[in-house]
């Protein structure tokens, strides 16, 4: 396992190196001129192919949370804020600045100028219809629950009131739903048509379900330098082996997710890459605690289960060790994580717990999805219990069924254990307001605790960062070691291939890879 981390470090150290130059933040070479070639001959390919293991369905960014199409919207559409990938920073995308007044007073300032693919110029308008329109989308409403009042300063500068505080609201516009629309193509186009218009450096082109989806670069844009790479090509190719051998035999140039079996092949070979970065995706064991028949309501049990797993065993086993043991629920890359020691492996104690509650020869029913990592933290999961006494039946099904199951009622699901997953943005108060709150959207354990409720609206409007990251501190602690909806279990590495002479690849740790300055040179 350390030579594989040594790797996955000097790769990351080679990426950075060669991001740096071109990528960050938007900024290219300034040795380079669109259509191909540079002032100084050098040559880019035209048009760059990127495998995909998951099929795309639609440009509307208000109508889906699905990764894959996020990527190509961040392509083509632009946020308020984002997350700039090279500092790892809530940064202004289409807003030049922000200022928060009180907590629950913001003002903004847009940027000038900018140009939407219909010709029109972004300003305050577009803003506001963008955040009505998102009231009205499941996906994306509850982004903009909380905004009171909206006000039209002048054609670059409003202000938003909020119903309560949120110090953190600034992250909130980062969302992937909220990307800005604009008003005029909506007034003059067809729907269809007009949730194709943004602002980013790429416009939507074609799109043959189940099959590719195509981006052509935007020459008349004003926020972005104008791209050297004049189409972008998403492919679909859901087998991990099917998208190796693509790039491998050169028909496509960069591959999602490639399969940890093909590390190797990536690392060694002088004409490929393996790009590495630690992920925000929280992997987990949980437990419903609204289901009164299940053992799992007693935290007693949840804590023996939380002794009872080897992590480290468990991440062998899903990503050929690929990925960081979880100690706090908390995302590390996220201000005001605290590392913490969480509840250490303790096989002995974990004995203890299930002796006393009577354990040897139960039997559980887990539910998880059948993506591959799933089936193996599922099956390393049944051996680990067994030994304990503990029979684990595990039924796996696709994540969208999952995924209602797990939000549906807690009380008549009948779920008792689940294997899942949370990938939060940046902020804080995101990391535990949605699976957490008993009001989330993904409170899979169906958790309902007034005080940690409480908790996490305190933390969300204070403003002295001291008092907040007691606060924090307090939630990664209560959550993790005493109160257990879920047990943390890993980080995994992301990964992506490429062929040699791409560049501009940036992973994002929420799993929306950037792409829209990736180049070829040849």
């Amino acid at each position: 396992m350390k030579s594989k981390k040594f790797v996955a470090l000097l790769m990351a150290a080679s990426v950075l190196a060669t991001t740096a130059v071109g990528c960050g933040n938007g900024s290219q070479s300034s040795q380079s001129s669109p259509g191909g070639s540079g002032a100084t001959g050098t040559q880019y390919k035209e048009e760059i192919i990127i495998a995909m293991a998951d099929e795309f369905t639609t440009i509307d960014p208000m109508e889906t949370t699905a990764e894959t199409n996020q990527i190509v919207q961040d392509c083509t559409h632009d946020l308020l804020t984002d997350t700039n990938l090279t500092t790892m920073q809530n940064e202004g995308e289409l807003l030049e600045s922000w200022e928060m007044v009180t907590p629950d007073h913001w003002t903004f300032k847009l940027k000038e100028n900018v140009t939407f693919h219909d010709g029109t110029i972004l300003n305050t308008d577009d803003v506001e219809f963008t955040l009505q329109r998102a009231a009205e989308k499941p996906t994306a409403a509850n982004y903009v629950a909380d905004i009171k009042e909206f006000n039209k300063i002048d054609d670059l500068n409003f202000e938003i009131y909020l119903t309560k505080g949120n110090v953190d609201f600034n992250y909130t516009l980062a969302a992937n739903s909220l990307a800005i629309l604009s008003k005029e193509a909506f007034e003059t186009m067809e729907e269809s048509e007009a949730v194709k218009i943004g602002t980013g450096p790429w416009v939507f082109d074609e799109f043959v379900s189940g099959d590719h989806v195509t981006l052509t670069r935007f020459e008349e844009g004003t926020l972005y330098p104008i791209p050297n790479t004049k189409k972008l090509t998403f492919r679909m190719i859901p087998e991990a082996s099917a998208r190796m051998i693509a790039l491998e035999n050169g028909e496509v140039d960069v591959i999602m997710s490639p399969s940890a079996t093909d590390y190797s092949r990536l690392t060694e070979s002088d004409g490929l890459q393996l790009i590495t970065e630690t992920g925000r995706t929280q992997h987990f064991v949980g437990f419903n605690l609204q289901n009164e028949g299940f053992i799992g309501t007693n935290p007693e049990f949840r804590l023996a289960v939380s002794k009872a797993i080897n992590k480290e065993e468990m991440i062998i086993a899903a990503w050929d060790g690929y990925a960081q043991v979880s100690t706090s629920m908390m995302c590390r890359d996220m201000e005001y994580y605290a590392d913490i020691e969480g509840v250490p492996y303790d096989p002995e104690g974990a004995q203890e717990i299930f002796d006393r509650l009577g354990c040897n020869g139960m039997t559980i029913d887990l539910v998880t999805s059948d993506a591959s990592h799933r089936v193996k933290m599922a099956e390393n999961l049944q051996s680990q219990l067994q030994k304990y006494g503990i029979t684990l039946n595990v039924e796996y099904m696709q994540q969208a069924a999952l995924t209602e199951l797990c939000t549906g009622d807690g009380t008549t699901s009948g779920v008792e254990m689940y294997i899942l997953s949370w990938t939060p943005g940046k902020n804080a108060d995101y990391m535990f307001r949605n699976p957490i709150h008993s009001s989330g959207g993904r409170n899979y354990s169906h958790l309902e605790d007034p005080d940690i409720d409480a908790l996490i609206d305190a933390a969300a409007a204070e403003v002295d960062t001291e008092k907040r990251a007691e606060m924090y501190l307090e939630l990664q602690e209560r959550l993790t070691c005493e109160i257990i909806p879920w047990i943390p279990i890993a980080q995994n590495t992301l990964t992506i291939g490429a062929a040699e002479g791409v560049t501009g690849v940036l992973i994002h740790p929420g799993l929306v890879h950037q792409f829209k300055f990736c180049e070829r040179l040849i």
